[in-house]
């Protein structure tokens, strides 16, 4: 399949998630209000290709060369001859525009008998900020006016050091071409392409990860709408209650940390000598020991403080059916939430059930324990090197897992607090689109309705995606396999 043809065909995908977005927001039309992020999908099914460079270097001509029927739009971009070093990169006033707002993919193009100036390796380096790997390309023209006694390929490599210099957290793919027509031409295309359908890619697997947690949230926002009587200063008082539970607990488990790892390296250090590998294995094993009921009982407290807080304007209880209904909103082994509490607890239970799902879902209260216990040792695996003292136990294992540890303690405590805002939002939400004045005015049924069939459609749209890429990956090896043959 041609890079070209693979971008049509996630166009296509971009517009028939584009047109369900429509058509949900017209059956339910407080979705809108949930939406965090709004994602251009037209803009996503006819991506643009910046071509920047400074004045009289080619850009036109180059645009030209490569063609217009193509399956993405051209932005010709004229570099400002002085940059002011007080712009930020990827500012909307940076060198007159934000590049990196306009364009999914941009071509620097640079004259092949003179090396870049230093406004615009200035400019390179805002470039590089707002463009990912891969989207940021170097496109050296005029390669038929290079003089003779200047080869190309001492061109090339200054070129590299000097970009190397200006971005080296970036390795730049360099392209020099001629205008009038050549290989190069079609190598710069080919690239181009391959890179494009790539960042279409991700950015319509970001669209539809956002859509499918909109839905969810439709979803959780329906299931709640009996807790609709909840008050403002009971909201206020649960998000309260909730932050300071977590900052509480947090930073009490922050401090135990060391002496927790501590404990580990004295168990372990009876077994030296040994491979780091299975010490590592082992220490993961001997904390997550440790640290697990100390999570179990931050879930309970969490519940509590739920439960304590929504009784405050709710009570009754609620059937089964409500719970069987929206249960699915919660895993199971939900890390900070006893599912069996849900089903014996009524409304509440339900209630708290169904905020533990929400917040899961989408960041993370679960972070922690993934973080901690599950998912603390990532990349800590040594390569077979044999530990033989305590000292190297200790310098090898235990303080690579304690900085690790805090580390991942931090972003837990980060998104914990983003969740509990997001939960508290929700339930604002629903108290106000489901108070009594307006509660009448919905029809539940057809709203869930709604929203069921937008996650069916955005399954479909997930599959579809997965199975051309996976068509992709296959026609490469093909093409791969015959070239070697």
């Amino acid at each position: 399949m041609k890079h070209e043809e693979r971008i049509r065909e996630q166009a296509r995908i971009a517009r028939g998630l584009a047109a369900e977005r429509k058509s949900l927001f017209e059956q339910v039309p407080f979705a809108k209000e949930l939406e965090r992020d709004s994602q251009d999908l037209e803009r996503m099914a006819r991506p643009v290709v910046a071509v920047a460079g400074t004045a009289a270097v080619g850009k036109s001509a180059l645009i030209q060369a490569l063609g217009s029927d193509l399956p993405w739009k051209w932005l010709e971009v004229e570099v400002p001859a002085i940059q002011d070093s007080s712009e930020e990169p990827g500012d909307a006033e940076a060198g007159g525009f934000g590049v990196g707002e306009l364009a999914e993919h941009c071509l620097l193009v640079l004259p092949v008998d003179e090396p870049p100036s230093p406004e615009v390796l200035g400019w390179l380096q805002q470039l590089a900020e707002v463009f990912p790997e891969g989207s940021l390309q170097v496109v050296l023209t005029r390669l038929d006016e290079l003089p003779e006694d200047l080869p190309l390929d001492a061109v090339l490599e200054q070129l590299r050091e000097m970009l190397q210099e200006a971005v080296p957290h970036r390795t730049l793919p360099v392209f020099a071409v001629s205008n009038a027509g050549s290989e190069s031409l079609e190598d710069l295309l080919l690239a181009l392409a391959e890179q494009l359908a790539l960042r279409q890619k991700a950015l319509l697997e970001e669209a539809l990860k956002d859509w499918s947690t909109l839905l969810e949230d439709l979803h959780a926002l329906l299931g709640l709408r009996d807790l609709a009587k909840l008050r403002p200063e009971t909201l206020s008082r649960l998000h309260l209650c909730l932050d300071e539970l977590l900052a509480e607990e947090i930073r009490r488990l922050g401090e135990e940390l060391p002496r927790l790892v501590e404990e580990s390296l004295r168990e372990l250090e009876p077994r030296l000598p040994e491979a780091q590998r299975p010490l590592t294995q082992a220490f993961r094993e001997k904390m997550s020991t440790r640290i697990e009921p100390r999570l179990k009982e931050l879930r309970q407290r969490l519940d509590q403080v739920l439960a304590r807080e929504l009784a405050r304007d709710v009570d009754g209880p609620v059937t089964l059916t409500l719970a069987d209904r929206f249960g699915r909103l919660i895993e199971p082994s939900a890390l900070f939430f006893d599912w069996s509490f849900a089903r014996k607890g009524g409304l509440l239970g339900v209630g708290a059930a169904l905020l533990m799902g929400v917040a899961r879902k989408h960041r993370g209260w679960a972070m922690l324990g993934a973080a901690l216990v599950g998912g603390m040792l990532a990349g800590l695996f040594g390569k077979g090197t044999r530990v033989r003292t305590a000292e190297e136990l200790k310098q090898l294992v235990a303080e690579p897992l304690l900085e690790d540890s805090r580390q991942r303690l931090e972003q837990a405590t980060q998104t914990s607090r983003a969740d509990v805002e997001r939960v508290c939002n929700l339930l604002r939400k629903v108290a106000d689109i489901f108070s009594p004045s307006q509660a009448a005015t919905w029809d539940t049924e057809r709203l869930g309705q709604a929203v069921t069939r937008a996650e069916s459609q955005q399954r479909k749209l997930g599959r579809e995606l997965t199975e051309l890429h996976w068509k992709h990956t296959l026609e490469e090896l093909q093409s791969a396999a015959k070239a070697s043959a």
